[in-house]
């Protein structure tokens, strides 16, 4: 194509070239009638399907009224040349900007939520864009998007007869899988508006090759890298939605431009609640002087409070039925009034009963005792006044006379008595 430099088209003239494309050529050039600077694309008109596809263009953009649309000034024809005018950005591309870096989460959601809203408006017209890239996203003053470049767009469920039969219509780096047989749809769209996040935040398209059509092979056979491989920055929620965007059936894709940015705004909004949660957890160190996980100090803060309520479950009970039957067994039936300070009575004693021998005459005789009949309790005689603390006594008997039993108060606690005669226990109360 030849310099248009210093040509004037009507009452634009040219001043220098900004770029040129596979079948057309865009121009910095001032509009003479009003002194603005504008941007012209032109095509030759002895292009054959370049012009035709040229045509196209002009009069699809040309019916947009879109404010996230690259508006169209004015068109026409002009000698050999077909031309349009449109609003010179001077800010550039996006894909001007991407040289510069990756863009923030917040960055990429602002020209997701204007590229969606733009081929919302598109695809409600019934008009697939096709050519989504960074090269068509043109921002102005950094923030503000225009979706441009419709020269590959077509009406869903319309043939226009420019596409001829085995060539692929796209940029290879961003065509969906389902283009090798499927025509163009909303869902197409979506898969190259999922490419330009993928680039938009880790910096780079998901496939790379040596020749378009193994990239384009890449693209129906290989799963794409996680993009916080190369940018460990994206959190997981966000990487979720990238991946249904570019799932390769175009069924179980988002199937609109804003429900993917709905997805994703979403999905920004749970990283960063997960993101404050982690933030307020506490800190600990272990004993390789690294920071312990958060979620991990959670999981053992867990698990020790859960210990602690099996062992009340389980082993209180336990030792509360195993304890008092161990006391039981060794201390006896009485340990337990010991222990509330009770005052008990000792066991019953047996009535001992010894030989005739008078201890009292030999002191170095000792009395042999030999148990004459069964243990009994001795009856405590009405007049002796004993304390309970004064316990049980015996009563002992030096000769063979009978045991005389008591008829008397029992009342109070057994009493000790010891008789030296022949008459037996005295004191008994005959009561």
């Amino acid at each position: 194509m030849q310099q248009l430099e210093q040509v004037t088209l009507g009452h634009y003239q040219i001043l220098k070239r900004l770029a040129r494309g596979g079948m057309s050529e865009i121009y910095l050039a001032r509009d003479t009638a009003n002194d603005q600077v504008v941007a012209v694309k032109l095509v030759n008109t002895g292009a054959g399907d370049y012009y035709e596809r040229f045509r196209a263009e002009v009069k699809t953009q040309a019916a947009f009224d879109h404010e996230h649309i690259l508006p169209v000034l004015d068109y026409g024809e002009f000698d050999s040349w077909c031309y349009m005018i449109t609003p010179y950005i001077e800010d550039g591309t996006l894909s001007e900007r991407l040289q510069q870096g990756c863009l923030s989460l917040a960055e990429a959601e602002q020209v997701l939520a204007q590229l969606s809203q733009a081929l919302h408006y598109a695809h409600e017209k019934g008009i697939v864009h096709r050519d989504i890239k960074p090269s068509n996203v043109l921002m102005r003053d950094g923030t503000h998007v225009y979706l441009s470049d419709f020269g590959l767009v077509k009406r869903v469920g319309e043939d226009n007869g420019l596409t001829l039969t085995g060539y692929l219509i796209g940029t290879p780096e961003y065509m969906a899988p389902e283009l090798a047989e499927c025509e163009a749809s909303p869902c197409s769209d979506v898969y190259a508006l999922g490419i330009l996040m993928y680039e938009m935040l880790s910096g780079r398209v998901p496939f790379k090759a040596n020749t378009p059509i193994a990239v384009y092979m890449r693209h129906i056979r290989d799963l794409p890298d996680p993009p916080s491989v190369y940018n460990p920055s994206i959190p997981p929620e966000v990487e979720a939605v990238i991946f249904q965007a570019l799932e390769k059936d175009p069924e179980r894709r988002f199937q609109s431009a804003q429900e993917f940015y709905l997805a994703y705004v979403q999905a920004v909004k749970l990283a960063e609640e997960r993101r404050l949660d982690a933030a307020t957890m506490p800190t600990q160190v272990n004993h390789f002087g690294l920071e312990k996980p958060r979620v991990t100090i959670v999981r053992q803060k867990h698990r020790m409070l859960r210990g602690r309520f099996l062992f009340t479950l389980l082993v209180v009970p336990l030792l509360l039925v195993t304890v008092p039957a161990v006391l039981h067994a060794s201390l006896g039936p009485q340990w337990f009034k010991l222990s509330l300070g009770g005052a008990t009575s000792a066991p019953p004693q047996h009535v001992i009963s010894t030989n005739a021998v008078n201890t009292n005459q030999n002191p170095l005789l000792k009395p042999t005792p030999t148990p004459t009949h069964t243990a009994r309790h001795i009856p405590t005689p009405t007049h002796t006044q004993l304390t309970p603390a004064q316990g049980p006594v015996q009563v002992i008997s030096n000769n063979n006379a009978n045991h005389g039993n008591s008829n008397g108060d029992h009342g109070g606690p057994p009493v000790k008595a010891k008789g030296h005669g022949n008459g037996g226990a005295k004191g008994h109360n005959k009561g």
